[in-house]
């Protein structure tokens, strides 16, 4: 993992996700973080069309690791700051293609961030484009070493949904035990669909030595993810961002909208190819 993009809107929470970011960068020896601003939305205030508010903007960016607490072995030769006027998901998208971005991080403040905030809107824009995997850091939250993962899973399609190499290179990366679960207060995992899926996701994760679990005492999914998260100490929530319907499936779902309310561990969304 040798590239972390962090878009910033200058906000509190984009300042808690760049700290995340710049420590978790530090702990895995990355060699590049950018720091990217969209100004699609400036004001009219007499800068030049372009390039007087690109510069501004380039100013205010550099800045920034100034106010953050920098790992004492990070040079400031590692750190790229970007602006442009694309729209935040169409300027991720481009810096993830030119830079081979490893990892997005963004911040998020809980349910009613994610509907009614430009950094909610932005963060979301992001997870439905699935340009690259994207981390997504709570409100306060600082970065620990990550020793124990979890990816919930509902056992479905899982040869298609499974993001197996990424889940493996990142896990693999952060030397992070990892856990497997699946919320089923009605069957326990026993039908023979899910009794195929859970084989089969073991089998794609066979080199991870992964724990697996049927969480059987929540009718709620998130709550009872969320509440193994707390029992096993869980430091990284893992989900696939699926290709298709996958903004209308994940965030418009109420599992995942109360999942990124109550969780107070970044949750990271994997696509179905490797972390770089």
């Amino acid at each position: 993992m040798k590239t972390f993009l962090i878009p910033m809107d200058f906000s509190d929470v984009s300042y808690t996700a760049a700290q995340y970011a710049v420590d978790m960068a530090a702990h895995l020896d990355a060699t590049k973080v950018i720091f990217y601003h969209s100004y699609a939305h400036r004001p009219s205030d007499g800068y030049d069309e372009h390039t007087g508010y690109q510069q501004s903007t380039i100013k205010h960016l550099e800045k920034i690791p100034i106010k953050l607490h920098l790992p004492t072995a990070r040079s400031m030769e590692r750190f790229v700051f970007l602006a442009d006027d694309k729209s935040v998901a169409a300027g991720v998208a481009a810096i993830v293609e030119q830079h081979a971005v490893s990892m997005i991080v963004m911040g998020i403040a809980g349910l009613s961030d994610i509907e009614n905030t430009l950094i909610g809107r932005n963060t979301m824009a992001v997870a439905e484009s699935g340009a690259a995997p994207l981390l997504i850091v709570p409100r306060n939250h600082v970065f620990r070493p990550v020793n124990k993962v979890v990816y919930a899973t509902d056992l479905k399609n899982v040869a298609y949904v499974t993001p197996s190499a990424s889940i493996i290179r990142l896990a693999s990366q952060l030397h992070a035990e990892t856990h497997v679960v699946h919320v089923d207060a009605a069957t326990q995992g026993q039908t023979p669909d899910k009794i195929l899926g859970k084989q089969e996701i073991l089998n794609m994760l066979e080199s991870l030595h992964p724990i697996f679990e049927v969480i059987s005492e929540h009718m709620d999914k998130a709550e009872g993810i969320f509440d193994y998260v707390k029992k096993h100490q869980i430091d990284l929530i893992l989900m696939a961002s699926r290709n298709y319907g996958f903004f209308q499936r994940l965030f418009h779902s109420s599992v995942s909208k109360k999942l990124l309310n109550i969780a107070d561990v970044p949750v990271v969304l994997l696509k179905n190819k490797p972390v770089a």
